[in-house]
Formats: C-alpha cells, sequence, structure tokens
C-alpha cells in the first residue's frame, strides 16, 4: 500500500501552494478513506450476493435423488451413527454437514468471481499509468552519509 499511496499523494498534491498543503492533504486522505470505505462496502456486498447465487445453484443439484448425494448422505449417517447419534439424528446432521460443505464451495466460488473481477478492474486501470505527469518538484535522489 505504501508503494501505492506515497506516489499518488505525491503526484495529487503536487501542483498545491505549500500555504494550502494542510488542507489539501486532508481533503486528499479523506476522499481516500471514503473511497476505500466504499469500495470494501461494495466487494464485500458482492462477495455475499455471488456467495448466495452460488449456494442456490449448488444446492439445487445436490437432492435426495441424486445418487451421488445419496451416497455421501449414507456415508455421513453412518459415521454419525457410528459415533453414538440415532438414525434420526444421524440423518439431520449429515444433511447439515452436506449444506456446510455446500456452502463452503459456495462461498470459495464467490471469492473467486469477486477476485477475478478486481482483477479486471486493474488490468484496465493500467493504462492510466502513462496519463500521469511527473511532479514538478521533484527533488531527485536523496543524497546519504
Amino acid at each position: 500500500m505504501g508503494l501505492l499511496f506515497v506516489p499518488l499523494t505525491t503526484i495529487t498534491n503536487d501542483s498545491i501552494p505549500k500555504e494550502e498543503m494542510g488542507n489539501a492533504t486532508s481533503l486528499f486522505n479523506l476522499m481516500r478513506n471514503i473511497g476505500g470505505s466504499v469500495g470494501i462496502a461494495v466487494v464485500t456486498t458482492l462477495q455475499a450476493r455471488h456467495e448466495q447465487m452460488h449456494t442456490a445453484i449448488l444446492g439445487g443439484r445436490v437432492t435426495p435423488y441424486d445418487p451421488a448425494a445419496q451416497s455421501r448422505i449414507a456415508a455421513l449417517r453412518d459415521a454419525l451413527i457410528a459415533q453414538g447419534n440415532d438414525a434420526f439424528t444421524a440423518t439431520q446432521r449429515a444433511y447439515a454437514v452436506l449444506f456446510g460443505i455446500v456452502q463452503r464451495q459456495a462461498a470459495m466460488m464467490s471469492y473467486n468471481d469477486v477476485f477475478f473481477l478486481l482483477t479486471i478492474i486493474f488490468a484496465t486501470m493500467l493504462p492510466l499509468i502513462f496519463l500521469m505527469r511527473k511532479p514538478k518538484h521533484f527533488a531527485g535522489p536523496m543524497a546519504m552519509h
């Protein structure tokens, strides 16, 4: 983040007179914080909605009539019965475990969707770097002792 914000702050505040620098940096930080908050809210909302969508799609494919789902539920039920649960409780818990598996897979798929979207946004903004101007007050490299 330091590699991003220091050059951005330098370029943004380059044309500001020293007398107004305090106000300018305050306004810049305010806008940066608001932008970050809005970005986090949008990403979180997208992730939650995509997780719901993937849960519905994956959950719709796990039915009692699907042979793969039947065998998985039976294996889970048998394992839970072996741990001392009665047949009814073991069946209910097997469904709950299977739903947990579906939710974890849906969460992973939603994170993949959101990170893919963020990658596309980042890649489309990369050419904007070439539109940035060099700071006028560039002091050059600092002398070291």
